[in-house]
């Protein structure tokens, strides 16, 4: 039997490793995000700080790791071997679902997460007690710690608010102080916000952090406590000065020290809170193994656990063990390096191509804030509001290349302090904050203060935070359930259970990982589009135009054809495949035409009407894949539902057709290519003869419907298909005048 309990015990282990990967991928946005986003330091630099804080944190996790002993259930009231399922069944659910958000990108929480799959598996265990002991519903009191959960769900919700508001308010008046020509600002006050920083970070992280070092000693934590304000005058004298004297000596920017120190602290709070999310479980599962084999006991039954409540510390070489493969995954795991964007879009400064959709909640709130500021702006003084407004102009930049940031250096250094000091603060008071919430609040207060949400934007932002808040309860309902489930399997199916989940976990684990190396592969495609070097003049502006218009048409010769072919011949596979294909194509297009739209403030004025012939292509190309796609659709859902087949001779006349498209679309690409004034004759002539088999073909349809020699739905979706071609070739067409009155206007004639 021991040896069952051995092997779960491994598994634990193995699974926390796991899970420091996982939660490191999906957390490491929470405090990179304030430094890339304001360009602070290179991202080589941004990872070797958040490294360094993520190491050093760890050795302040020690007293979080209760919550995971005695934190949401009382151990006392349940036996070894319900303990150990609990914490089996914790586990599996934790990197089953931090692996399935993360690939599909939805927002997460790893505390969250925790906090629920506990509760979760703890009220599927003290369920199943309370039914087999015909016990009432007052029992859930004894076994589960409401008080705790109670505690822990409040703080989280509290976060969440208070990081919005605190975060809102500091951003208002350092804004108002600095102004977003903070480079001004900073001889005169870069010193004094640069020590307030320093001081705040000192104060949180080493003093009032200390005492849940597991390094430290009790003298030492006592000297922190008697010579707290000591150590405060000191740091903030101290950076001040050495701020002052950089700015004269070297005129560096304290801006970007704060922030790369930030960054430092936020990762730094970020291990010392989360890090009970990741290995808390698989400790106590350790340390229950332990007390069972010491005491003697045979029966995991019968043995209850009251000794989880004893304090302890956790070994620093445990912790240690932890940060290093935190640090390994921050630095080496594609996830990690892979930042999100959710965040800095949200609360980006600049205006542009929205990540969220209006919702009527949103313009709801948009509108009473809206009605909110004109009260506000009734009754506060004129010259206030102006003097005010004044502080907030944002400084605009004629030039603009893919380094803009997407907010200044004031407000990165205000949501990397107030994160930091939040989060600290929660694991001081040992509740598992979630890191999530607190930074992606904070954010947001800070890009509200900021007056980032203008008209243009404000309903998109508040949708997405709404989206964002949305997943995360959905994040809690899911922990919870699953969680549950997978505890009461374990509990009636035994090691053969335990084996299956293992199992399961395993082949999500892995599916998943293909997955996200295939999403991977499609967002790296759409990036290399983006980060390419961007037309700024007419040649090569026609040059990007020539090769988006001979790449796209070889495109749709081959789908029409692969289209037609599939629906004459019945290839329900050759049809699902080209539907993606098109999905993927109009990715990619989009992409381009984003890309693109980013760059157009850099155009020479030479430049400006040759960048209005590339978005007149656009459009043209957008409706073509569009009619391409109903094509798709069209002959998807003919074979798919098994309509009547098509006859041997119908087959060839079809096919011809499909060819003769493709001819058209060569012809296309070869006319744009020759470049010499762009003859569209051949063109024009390929098209007409096409237009002359769709006429005949209808024709021949309309007349073979009268005559009832053809099904209904065949006849239809034959007339339906002629449309639809008609439809691309007018826009393709479209597509190679314009290229031609491009090529007339700009390109020189030899």
């Amino acid at each position: 039997m021991e040896i069952l309990y051995l092997f779960i015990v491994i598994v634990l282990v193995i699974l926390a490793i796991s899970d420091l990967v996982v939660g490191v991928s999906n957390d490491a946005v929470n405090f990179t995000n304030s430094a890339l986003g304001s360009k602070a330091a290179t991202f080589t630099t941004v990872m070797i700080i958040a490294a360094l804080g993520v190491l050093v944190g760890t050795m302040f996790s020690s007293g979080m790791m209760e919550v995971a002993r005695k934190g949401i259930f009382n151990p006392e009231f349940f036996s070894f071997k319900e303990i150990m399922w609990i914490f089996l069944a914790v586990m599996i659910t934790d990197v089953l679902l931090l692996d399935l958000f993360n690939t599909a990108g939805l927002p997460t929480s790893t505390t969250v997460s925790l906090v629920f799959e506990l509760l979760g598996a703890a009220f599927a265990i003290s369920t199943i007690k309370i039914l087999e002991a015909g016990s009432s519903a007052a029992s859930y009191a004894e076994l589960i710690n409401t008080g705790k959960v109670f505690a822990i769900l409040s703080g989280i919700l509290l976060s969440i608010a208070i990081g919005f508001t605190v975060a809102a308010i500091v951003q208002y008046f350092v804004r108002i102080v600095f102004t977003f020509k903070y480079e001004e600002k900073i001889k005169y006050f870069g010193s004094l916000w640069g020590g307030i920083a320093f001081s705040a970070i000192v104060y949180f992280l080493f003093v009032k952090g200390a005492k849940g070092a597991s390094f430290l000693t009790d003298d030492v934590i006592d000297w922190f406590k008697t010579n707290t304000w000591m150590i405060l005058l000191v740091t903030l004298a101290g950076s001040m000065v050495i701020f002052q004297i950089l700015y004269w000596l070297f005129k560096i920017n304290s801006l970007k020290i704060i922030v790369v120190a930030g960054t430092f602290s936020l990762a730094m709070a970020f291990a010392g809170n989360d890090l009970v999310n990741f290995i808390g479980v698989p400790l106590a599962g350790l340390e229950s193994y332990q007390i069972f084999q010491a005491s003697g006991s045979g029966d995991p039954n019968a043995f209850t656990m009251e000794m989880l409540r004893n304090p302890v510390k956790t070994p620093t070489l445990f912790l240690l063990i932890a940060g290093m493969v935190m640090v390994v995954t921050l630095v080496i795991n594609k996830k990690a390096r892979s930042v999100t964007k959710t965040e800095i879009n949200l609360g980006r400064q600049d205006e542009g191509d929205e990540s969220f959709q209006s919702s009527l909640i949103a313009r709801g709130i948009v509108s009473i804030a809206l009605q909110m500021n004109k009260g506000f702006t009734f009754i506060i003084p004129k010259v206030v509001l102006k003097a005010v407004d004044s502080r907030f102009e944002v400084v605009t930049r004629s030039k603009k290349t893919r380094e803009t940031p997407s907010f200044d250096l004031i407000r990165a250094s205000v949501i990397l302090i107030v994160s930091s000091i939040l989060i600290t603060m929660g694991t001081n008071l040992k509740l598992p904050l979630s890191t999530t919430y607190i930074t992606f609040m904070v954010a947001m207060g800070a890009s509200l203060a900021d007056r980032a949400w203008g008209r243009e934007s404000a309903v998109y932002r508040v949708s997405g935070v709404i989206t964002v808040i949305g997943g995360w309860f959905f994040t809690a309902l899911i922990a919870f359930t699953v969680a549950g489930l997978i505890a009461t399997i374990i509990y009636y199916g035994g090691l053969i259970a335990i084996l299956a989940l293992i199992g399961l976990a395993l082949f999500f684990v892995y599916r998943t990982h293909i997955f996200h190396k295939k999403k991977q592969k499609e967002e790296e495609t759409i990036t290399a589009i983006d980060l390419r070097e961007e037309p700024v003049d007419s040649i090569s502006m026609y040059n990007r135009c020539e090769a988006r218009l001979d790449l796209f048409a070889g495109q749709m010769a081959d789908f029409y054809q692969r289209a037609v072919n599939g629906l004459v011949n019945e290839k329900r596979k050759q049809l699902n495949k080209l539907g993606k294909e098109l999905k993927e194509v109009q990715k990619e297009a989009k992409a381009e035409r984003k890309s693109f739209e980013k760059t157009l403030n850099k155009l020479e004025e030479s430049a400006v009407n040759a960048g209005i012939f590339l978005l007149q292509e656009f459009g043209q190309m957008k409706e073509t894949h569009g009619y391409m796609k109903q094509i798709q659709v069209l002959c998807f859902g003919y074979v798919d539902n098994h309509h009547p087949p098509f006859l041997q001779e119908e087959k060839k006349i079809y096919k011809d057709l499909a060819s003769a498209v493709h001819d058209y679309f060569d012809q296309v690409r070869k006319v744009v290519k020759e470049r010499s004034g762009i003859d569209t004759s051949r063109v024009k002539q390929q098209e007409e003869a096409v237009h002359q088999m769709v006429d005949n073909l209808k024709i021949n349809v309309v007349q073979k419907l009268k005559k009832a020699e053809i099904s209904s739905r065949k006849s239809m979706a034959v007339l339906d298909l002629m449309t639809l071609t008609t439809n691309i070739l007018d826009h393709t067409s479209s597509m190679v005048r314009i290229q031609r009155k491009f090529n007339r206007k700009y390109i020189p004639k030899s």
